[in-house]
């Protein structure tokens, strides 16, 4: 039967180019469409790295030197270091709350950050440098590489010590250099005391939000009040972030915080400033990522819709001028079955050949990194799998083009169809 199809289509060339040119067309696009779900698809399934349920950010408020509440006694540095461990240690011990945490040049779901090279020997890997202290990974139930707890983690964390995401420890591997337990050179310092730092563990890698990659990341652990003193200039630069008891995390939690701890939080020039749940902050990065989603969702359904209606059109009307061929068929003895399978072989074939230069097309843009290639990499893998799918999906189309009209026409009477021809 193979034999025969190609026959038929041979005899029909100059149709079928034209159906095959345009089916290309549809295909490449369609494979353009369904490659980018396909990143969205794959970096869903990559955990975040870190938990931002019933975890809110509070802003500690800095009167100014104009403010009437603002304390203009003589302090130095110790002093107003106290002051925000006083308003830290307030918030722990608050019965709703879980754990707290502060961070400097760190807040998810916000492009804040430092960045810079870790160097040990001659190997040198680029980071995020992110400043927290020992309870972030409490707060943010961040676990380690090898699967230890967020309590692990915080416990073995100390003063100046440094726990990276695993790609970093992977990068440095490839360069044959170790750095867990080791000391290494941080380009981003505070002070030249912060040259070197120790590497103590290693936890999860990291994405920057749901629809971003996984990219490496250095945790600097800072406790307040040793070597890090905190003036009121700074501690406005700090972030605080607390996480609710989950039987606590209520619509009514951020109003019963404020209402109980607005006067114990006013501390020296230190208040009790805004609080914003994490969710908020992060449904508002989210929502560009999401429009995006959504286009490219709508570009691929009104390629398969195009798709559709096009192949059944052409499909619908090939058969409806080969009525005599088929009524033909029938009379000398082939039976509807397989008048059905020569159809659907044929549509097959066709869709076949119409899909081979389009696949060689999504290559050529892969390998030349015209398509999405953040989060996912272009890899022969998704070529694979996008590739079939997109096949997969036209076929359907195809079979469900023909089958419909062929299936009218298969009850057309022979002698009626040859009588009209």
């Amino acid at each position: 039967m193979l034999k025969h199809i190609l026959t038929l289509i041979k005899n029909n060339f100059r149709s079928n180019i034209l159906l095959i040119a345009g089916m290309f067309i549809i295909a490449s696009s369609l494979w353009y469409a369904t490659d980018y779900l396909y990143t969205v698809a794959v970096n869903d399934r990559i955990p975040l790295g870190f938990d931002w349920h019933h975890t809110y950010y509070v802003q500690v408020g800095v009167y100014p030197e104009n403010s009437e509440e603002y304390d203009n006694r003589e302090k130095d540095e110790t002093e107003t270091t106290a002051e925000y461990l006083t308003f830290y240690e307030r918030l722990q011990k608050y019965p709703a709350i879980e754990s707290v945490c502060y961070t400097f040049m760190h807040y998810h779901y916000e492009w804040k950050n430092a960045g810079a090279p870790l160097r040990k020997d001659s190997a040198s890997v680029f980071t995020l440098i992110r400043i927290v202290s020992p309870s972030y990974f409490e707060v943010f139930r961040v676990k380690g590489a090898d699967g230890s707890s967020p309590e692990r983690l915080s416990s073995i964390a100390h003063d100046r010590d440094f726990i990276v995401t695993q790609d970093v420890v992977e990068q440095f591997r490839e360069k044959q250099v170790n750095i867990i337990g080791q000391m290494i050179e941080s380009g981003w310092t505070i002070s030249d005391d912060y040259d070197s730092v120790r590497v103590v563990a290693a936890c999860e890698k990291q994405k920057y939000n749901e629809y971003g990659a996984a990219k490496p990341a250095a945790y600097w652990v800072i406790e307040a009040g040793k070597d890090w003193k905190i003036s009121n200039l700074r501690a406005s630069y700090f972030d605080m972030f607390i996480r609710v008891r989950p039987e606590a995390d209520t619509p009514e939690f951020i109003a019963q915080f404020k209402k109980d701890m607005q006067k114990q939080l006013h501390i020296g020039n230190l208040f009790l400033g805004n609080i914003v749940p994490m969710s908020k902050t992060r449904d508002i990065q989210l929502n560009e990522y999401r429009n995006d989603l959504y286009m490219y969702m709508a570009i691929a359904v009104f390629f398969l819709i195009n798709a559709f209606l096009a192949i059944l059109g052409t499909f619908w009307f090939r058969t409806q001028h080969r009525k005599s061929e088929l009524a033909l068929r029938l009379a000398v003895g082939a039976t509807p079955q397989g008048l059905m399978y020569l159809l659907m072989g044929e549509g097959i074939l066709l869709t076949t050949f119409a899909y081979l230069p389009a696949l060689v097309v999504a290559f050529v843009l892969g390998d030349a990194e015209l398509v999405t290639t953040y989060p996912v990499a272009f890899t022969p893998m998704r070529l694979a799998v996008t590739g079939l799918g997109t096949y997969l999906l036209l076929e359907a189309v195809v079979i469900f083009s023909i089958w419909f009209p062929a299936h009218q026409a298969m009850k057309i009477n022979p002698a009626i169809a040859l009588k009209d021809e």
